[in-house]
Order: C-alpha cells, then structure tokens, then sequence
C-alpha cells in the first residue's frame, strides 16, 4: 500500500492550554475538502455530545472510518454505529477499559479491539492481548517510554515481534521532556519518526492532533516524505 494511504486525518475534539478544540470545526472542513476517509477519536466527549456528532457525521461526505478512539462510557450501538455506517473494523482503547471488556460490554466487538499502552511504568495485571485483535501502538507513547526505560516499550516491542501491532495514533514529539504533543506546532516535532523501525507501524495511522484538517495535511505530507526517505 502506499504509504500516503496508510496515514488518515482525524476528527479529534479536546481542550490545551486554555484553547478549545471543537469536532465541529474539523467536521465542516472535511465537507468543505470533500475527504471520504478519515478516523475519529471522540475520546474527550461526552456522551451528550456524541450524540450530537452522530448525526452530522451520517449527513457528511464521509464514508469510511479505519480506526475510533472509544472510552471506557462508550455503549456497544456507539460501536455498532460506526461498525455498520462507516466500516470501521478497529477500535482502540486504554489499558484501564480492561475492567469494561472483562464485564462484557463490547462482546462482539472484541477481535476489534486493539489496546493502546501509555508510557507510565504501569501495566494492569488485567491486560491480555489474547482477548482482542492487538495493539494500536500511538508512536509518540513508545518512543516516550524507550527513551525513559519503561516497560511498555517492552511489552510493544513484543507485541511487534507477533504481528499483534495493527493501528497507530500519530502525533509530536517533545525530546526534552520526553512526552507527546497532541498539537504539533512544526515539522521538527515529528522528527522522531526518522528513528523508529517498521516494525512498530500498523496498516492504519492516524494522525492524533488537535491541529486543523488543513494542518493536518500539510504534517502528513511532511511525515510521507521523511518516512520515505527512512
């Protein structure tokens, strides 16, 4: 596949820094560019207002949904919904969600579930890649934990070595403070890509950023060229 069809512009929502980064925003500008493929991480909404973007998302030009960021509130028709309206196969979670998964609340949905590791040095005890699809590694959480020693890095470059890794979150970089950036504010910020070995990229990459679509594509342009030249 070519690369440039690997990586998808998000729909994300959120707020940093006293800003506030609105759905809405994004939505209007995939119209406006016509874009039929994007993923969406509804992560920082509530469930008021997902129910708001549902439908705005069905009235879109959208259709195609390769990766959903759920949370652990998040219902099995909110699967169901993108599942049978958008073809999307995979959803990513946090390790915490384990409590949900085990309790039955997405069953049917599980081979489509793929974890996502932090890089805090802790690892629930519930987590067991055996029970879902794989990992969705966010690329800026493993160079996070790699350069500060933890053991998620271990545990993703396990995960690599099975074929388990299916999906990535895409976003900064912050060397210094060793940390992702979920809003990129130049190319330097995504340097880091250059270091990281194939193994740890999926077939989908989403580009986690609050970023404007149009910021977005000018990054992914970015990322597509240095990557090549990987």
């Amino acid at each position: 596949m070519n690369l440039k069809n690997k990586i998808y512009l998000n729909i994300t929502a959120g707020e940093m820094d006293g800003q506030v980064y609105r759905w809405e925003d994004k939505l209007k500008e995939v119209n406006t560019m016509g874009l039929k493929e994007v993923c969406v991480f509804p992560e920082y909404l509530e469930l008021k207002e997902r129910k708001k973007m549902y439908p705005e998302l069905l009235k879109s030009c959208i259709k195609k949904v390769p990766l959903v960021h759920i949370r652990d509130d998040m219902e099995k028709w909110e699967l169901k919904f993108f599942y049978d309206n958008f073809k999307t196969r995979w959803f990513n979670f946090h390790e915490h969600s384990f409590d949900d998964l085990l309790r039955g609340e997405w069953r049917g949905f599980h081979k489509h579930l793929l974890l996502e590791f932090n890089y805090n040095n802790r690892i629930s005890k519930l987590v067991d890649l055996k029970k879902i699809g794989g990992l969705c590694i966010d690329l800026s959480h493993l160079w996070s934990a790699k350069n500060r020693n933890v053991t998620e890095f271990d545990r993703c470059n396990e995960a690599a070595k099975n074929h388990k890794v299916k999906c990535n979150h895409l976003n900064g970089y912050d060397a210094k403070d060793m940390h992702d950036l979920h809003y990129v504010s130049n190319n330097s910020e995504l340097d880091y890509l250059k270091e990281i070995p194939k193994k740890f990229f999926g077939k989908i990459i989403a580009l986690e950023m609050y970023n404007t679509i149009e910021e977005q594509l000018k990054f992914k342009k970015y990322i597509v060229k240095i990557m090549k030249n990987n």
